[in-house]
């Protein structure tokens, strides 16, 4: 086949690449929403499929937006679907969910509802991770501030690409970026290079309250030595920007990973506060908290509706994070036991539900199979399980107890439809359970990331 041809993009992956059909081989390229036609060029052809870059789109698809939306679209990595009208993007991804029941999970015609949605999918995340880099040409501690790279990575490579106005961002990042950047000039502060392994500043990263619009600012390092910050709280201050506290966060391995759990605080409390329905959340640099307040209320409102609580229940909050659902849930219920591997998250959750005078929900720090297990042995057995793990899904283990303990109900809380589908493939194999439905909430408009909550209820 020729070098360059022409396709019809039919498919999106996960990650938002685009799929199309050649000659009988499956086509993945880096552009295109489904009945695109595009022009595009192999890259590596393999036995069984072909890896291509889009160098134009010859005829757009129905379900492009009309114009184009950000000025760093086609190349930053942040937002795959920001080419696609905002409902065919909820379609999609009711599409995927349902697919992802049906091929993964061997569940014959699912119920999946219309994927809940915003008025205005834009400027909605309350924090912004932001990797720093320099220009290559430039010398350690010789630089000006427009040599500074702040910004996201370009699609599946790790070169940054600065921003001026992202559209899913919180807009205060702006003036925040453009501060640390004097502030990283003003101090000589050497930037990292992943290459290297040399240099100090990794990331910046921002938390807002939606309660009082407080700001945390992070800085991740690759050093121990603590950062002299007055310059930053001086033009926060005068720029009235609502920094609340800075942290400086210590990494110094060569990984992935962005934050330890070694941190430093350099103004402030170390924490923001936030808000849901009058209960209120201390959050620390590496608590868990959702990224979009506004569609977090309405996936938890759904979560509760399927649990359907009554005053005398007793539930297990499995993978409880700060106490988020326990806490909300406690209000509803008779008792409420979160459980949680991560013990500064524990900590964070029996201290927020001091701080809201919550005495009905307890919290316990270790393996959710193992604290399971325990609590049935003294006599806590629930009637109820809501569950909120991470995108790897449950151990088996923990399926495998569920199913023993046999709640009344179970409501799974999913950010990925791959491990959704593989574990409630395990619970309805075990013939106590039925799937009632499963509802998507776009948690993360313009992007490819799906959260799901799904209703069982023991036959």
């Amino acid at each position: 086949m020729e070098n360059i041809f022409e396709m019809e993009i039919i498919d999106l992956t996960d990650e938002g690449s685009a799929v199309g059909k050649v000659e009988g081989l499956t086509v993945f390229t880096d552009k295109g929403i489904v009945a695109d036609i595009v022009k595009a060029k192999i890259v590596k052809k393999k036995k069984n499929y072909i890896l291509a870059k889009t160098i134009q789109i010859l005829k757009k698809s129905k379900k492009r937006c009309d114009k184009k939306i950000c000025d760093i679209q086609d190349i930053c990595g942040g937002c795959e679907l920001l080419d696609m009208k905002y409902e065919e993007q909820l379609k999609l991804k009711k599409e995927i969910v349902t697919q992802k029941l049906i091929r993964l999970g061997d569940i014959k015609n699912p119920v999946v509802k219309d994927t809940i949605g915003m008025d205005r999918p834009y400027h909605y995340r309350n924090k912004s991770v932001m990797p720093i880099s320099l220009d290559n040409k430039k010398v350690e501690n010789k630089f000006a501030k427009e040599d500074i790279k702040i910004g996201f990575y370009k699609r599946k490579t790790h070169e940054i690409v600065p921003f001026t106005d992202c559209k899913i961002q919180d807009t205060v990042n702006n003036k925040i970026v453009d501060i640390v950047k004097a502030f990283v000039v003003k101090n000589k502060i050497s930037i990292y290079d992943e290459k290297t392994g040399k240099g100090v500043l990794r990331h910046i990263i921002t938390k807002i309250s939606h309660y009082n619009t407080d700001i945390m600012l992070i800085l991740v390092t690759n050093s121990k030595k603590t950062l002299e910050v007055n310059y930053l709280i001086k033009e926060f201050k005068e720029k009235n920007i609502p920094v609340k506290t800075i942290v400086q966060n210590i990494n110094t391995k060569n990984t992935n990973v962005i934050l330890s759990n070694e941190s430093i605080t350099l103004y402030g409390d170390g924490f923001i506060t936030d808000e849901i329905d009058k209960v209120y959340f201390n959050i620390y640099p590496v608590s868990f908290f959702q990224v979009n307040y506004t569609q977090m209320k309405k996936l938890y409102n759904k979560a509760f509706e399927y649990a359907d609580l009554q005053t005398s229940d007793v539930v297990y909050d499995l993978y409880s994070g700060i106490g988020t659902i326990s806490l909300l849930m406690a209000k509803k219920v008779s008792q409420v036991y979160g459980v949680e591997v991560v013990q500064e998250a524990v900590k964070s959750a029996k201290n927020n539900a001091v701080k809201n005078n919550i005495t009905n929900a307890e919290f316990i720090a270790g393996k959710v199979e193992d604290k399971m297990q325990e609590l049935m042995n003294n006599s806590k057995r629930p009637n109820k399980i809501v569950l909120d793990p991470a995108r790897k899904g449950c151990e088996q283990s923990v399926l495998e107890k569920l199913i023993q303990i046999e709640p009344e109900k179970i409501v799974y809380i999913s950010c990925n439809p791959s491990t959704l589908a593989r574990d409630l493939k395990i619970l309805l194999t075990s013939g106590k359970y039925e799937l009632k439905e499963v509802t998507p909430c776009d948690m993360f408009p313009n992007t490819m990331g799906i959260e799901a909550v799904a209703h069982l209820s023991r036959k």
